[in-house]
């Protein structure tokens, strides 16, 4: 190693137990007994700019983060080590009340190898920062006509050397409010506007930092480009109250049970349904029974499988169906159709709109799946909700199939995120529920498409009718959407 190589790398001992746990912190006070090799690294992030998303269907967001570029500590060359302990003692620190001191806050990228100095400007000799490493600075330094970052302890890099970097990392997304947003860059002093045309009314970001600064929160969008939270916001545009389910603005997933679940007496759903209908089983009731589990074992014994009755993932694929099928039926949530841009109307034609897609497939007990295959009525609403955003967990897809849990209708009747409205004031997207006459108990659910006209999955396929067509005993109406 020449010494030209040696002098590029940079010192090794961390600031402080205290800098490790924290990225943006002071560089420690270095006393007259202290040595000038204290110089702390953090990540940060090479930014991209963020494309603007479209408003009019669920909007395209792109990320703002870039790789991550993280620079180590090294130690000194052992052939050439010219340590402080040895050679020189730490000069003053720099006073933090002196007139040419600004106190700042932030991190400094370097721009190539990069030289050190000390408080007085003398440049240091026996080490370099690396090119493209990020330094946390808390200290500008003016003097003799030039400026400087204190990146450690008495020890500063020149402005011209490196690029300044501001905000806490972060990661979320941020809506533009009714009537526009500056665009912001950050410099020393704070926050200016850039000059760009203001982002427009309920445009979309992705923000990879933020910082605060005189009590507004600012989210960064882009390299040095910013929105503060009077122009933006990471709230959506609707949310319902408190206590009722909450709505989601991110893909929901699929929850209750194992993705790739085994059939065994009680398991319903859509790979009941296909298991049925290799054996030659009617599905008009859909349940993984004895008859079931007793042709299964036959067929194990057959084709030299463990006899258990059981469906695993072996017999499916014996079978002659996809290992693709056995976990991507269990795994389907219904895409999200909504986003933080969207109204209370959106969400609730979000719900339709999936539903529909379910038209004229068949009923089947217990399935919430795709509707390639078909549902049952609670199947229907948990595949709807998911689309709009709403994530009615412990009711889901997977746990609809498993035993104990075909009746979804009822536990949707029964739960208080969902609240009763007066039958008079029903509407579009509200829930409908009807009970069997005989014993007063829930057994079926749609959805209104109007006062007198629902959606619905009813022996045998998904259909649009009449309230009144004879599902049984209307027993009330709720409320998905306030």
């Amino acid at each position: 190693m020449n010494n030209k190589t040696k002098l590029v790398m940079v010192c090794g001992f961390a600031l402080t137990t205290f800098l490790a746990t924290q990225q943006t912190v002071k560089a420690d006070t270095a006393t007259d007994s202290q040595q000038v090799e204290n110089v702390a690294t953090v990540s940060s992030s090479n930014q991209q700019a963020v494309s603007q998303a479209t408003s009019t269907e669920t909007p395209q967001v792109t990320d703002a983060s870039g790789s991550e570029s993280t620079s180590s500590l090294m130690d000194y060359a052992k052939d050439n080590q010219q340590t402080a302990t040895d050679n020189q003692a730490a000069t003053t620190q720099a006073d933090a009340s002196a007139a040419n001191i600004t106190q700042i806050k932030g991190v400094v990228q370097t721009k190539h190898n990069t030289f050190l100095y000390t408080q007085d400007g003398k440049q240091v000799s026996n080490r370099m920062l690396a090119a493209n490493t990020p330094w946390v600075t808390d200290q500008k330094m003016d003097l003799n006509g030039a400026s400087y970052y204190r990146v450690a302890t008495n020890e500063y890099t020149n402005t011209n050397d490196v690029t300044m970097q501001y905000g806490n990392a972060a990661s979320g997304v941020v809506r533009v409010k009714q009537d526009g947003a500056v665009n912001y860059q950050r410099n020393d002093q704070g926050f200016v506007r850039n000059g760009q045309a203001n982002q427009a009314a309920n445009s979309v970001w992705k923000y990879n930092k933020t910082d605060s600064l005189g009590g507004l929160t600012y989210y960064q969008i882009a390299n040095n480009v910013w929105l503060n939270s009077d122009d933006a916001t990471i709230a959506p545009a609707y949310q319902n109250p408190n206590g009722w389910l909450q709505i989601h603005n991110t893909q929901i997933q699929p929850s209750g049970g194992a993705i790739g679940y085994d059939l065994y007496n009680g398991v319903e759903g859509i790979k009941t349904y296909l298991v049925r209908k290799y054996f030659g089983y009617s599905n008009a009731h859909t349940i993984y029974d004895g008859a079931v589990a007793s042709s299964v074992r036959s067929f194990q014994s057959r084709n030299g499988l463990p006899v258990t009755g059981i469906v695993n993932l072996a017999t499916w694929k014996t079978m002659g169906y996809s290992e693709a099928d056995w976990y991507g039926i269990d795994s389907y949530v219904a895409p999200l159709q909504t986003n933080i841009t969207s109204t209370r109307s959106d969400h609730i034609e979000a719900m339709i709109n999936q539903a529909y897609k379910y038209i004229g497939k068949p009923w089947i007990s217990g399935a919430a799946s795709m509707p390639a295959y078909g549902v049952d009525c609670s199947g229907l609403v948990t595949q709807a909700l998911y689309a709009s955003g709403i994530d009615s967990a412990p009711i889901s897809n997977i746990q609809h199939a498993q035993p104990g849990h075909e009746w979804n209708s009822r536990d949707y009747w029964a739960d208080d995120r969902l609240p009763r409205v007066n039958f008079n004031n029903r509407q579009r997207g509200d829930l409908i529920f009807f009970a069997d006459p005989s014993t007063g108990v829930v057994w079926h659910v749609g959805i209104l498409l109007n006062p007198d006209t629902m959606i619905e999955s009813w022996p045998f396929a998904v259909q649009v009718h009449s309230i009144y067509s004879s599902r049984g005993t209307i027993v009330g109406v709720k409320r998905v959407f306030n």
